[in-house]
């Protein structure tokens, strides 16, 4: 277990304890804020990387705007700054399951936050752009995972990131298909509903449960995830039966995250 680990475990625990009070919920921002603070000291590197991207992201969306687009580009520009402070606010996860502590964002984060900018326009694309900007962000996704297992670049952060992103990006698309009209209403729920419900439950089991994994045996869920990605795609071409291997996806990625949790012991918190 990482030294983060060990802190996130304290301090959720002192927050269970407390019954979430409000002053409790006080406390645990003011020690969060205090070690963001501390980590992006540590992590300079990282901490100018970000905020070079928070330019960058928000003169993209202004060229938008400029463009005709004011709506879009308010919509992105203020998504892209909650990516930001929340990429800035969790620099002390930029570290490996040994602990060993990363100075910058490296390239497999850059893909993925890559993939993050891209949210707010799929849901206002044509198919056709739709299907480009899937299969775009499919590559990405791959580059993303290779390149930071061959050259040693996995790190908590990473993870996280790329789970929460592939959810909103796969959300997002969908939504986009079904405003195009070549997703059912009903589909688009399903995959929305799908990754909903498995943040919720990471959610709930840290601020309630208040249990850290000790053994892992995860399900893997890449083959519900890869018919769930080839049945947006599809769509998108408005190939018959894309929507039944859009639910088969989502509800087989909810299947395997079920299993993994039956397959979890826990340790609880103090």
């Amino acid at each position: 277990m990482t030294e983060g680990e060990l802190w996130t475990r304290e301090v959720v625990g002192e927050l269970r304890a407390s019954g979430y009070r409000l002053r409790a919920w006080t406390l645990f921002i003011a020690r969060s804020r205090e070690r963001a603070s501390l980590a992006r000291r540590d992590r300079r590197g990282a901490h100018r990387e970000t905020l070079a991207l928070a330019v960058l992201g928000l003169a993209a969306w202004l060229v938008l705007a400029l463009l005709g687009r004011p709506w879009l580009a308010l919509v992105g520009a203020t998504w892209w700054m909650l990516v930001v402070l929340m990429l800035d606010w969790h620099l002390g996860m930029l570290e490996d399951e040994a602990g060993r502590r990363s100075a910058r964002l490296g390239v497999p984060n850059l893909l993925t936050l890559l993939r993050a900018a891209l949210v707010p326009a799929l849901p206002v694309l044509s198919p056709a752009l739709l299907l480009v900007a899937l299969i775009g962000s499919g590559i990405a996704d791959v580059l993303d995972g290779a390149i930071a297992r061959s050259f040693g670049e996995e790190t908590r952060l990473g993870a996280w990131l790329d789970g929460g992103v592939d959810g909103f990006v796969l959300g997002a698309a969908a939504l986009g298909a079904g405003v195009d009209g070549v997703l059912p209403w009903w589909a688009v729920a399903i995959v929305l509903a799908r990754h909903a419900l498995q943040w919720a439950v990471v959610g709930a089991a840290w601020l309630t449960i208040a249990e850290l994994p000790v053994r892992r045996r995860p399900v893997s869920g890449k083959v519900p995830g890869a018919l769930l990605f080839a049945g947006l795609a599809l769509a998108c071409l408005r190939v018959p039966g894309a929507s039944a291997l859009v639910a088969v996806g989502s509800i087989g990625g909810l299947a395997a995250f079920g299993l993994t949790l039956s397959r979890t012991r826990h340790q609880p918190l103090p």
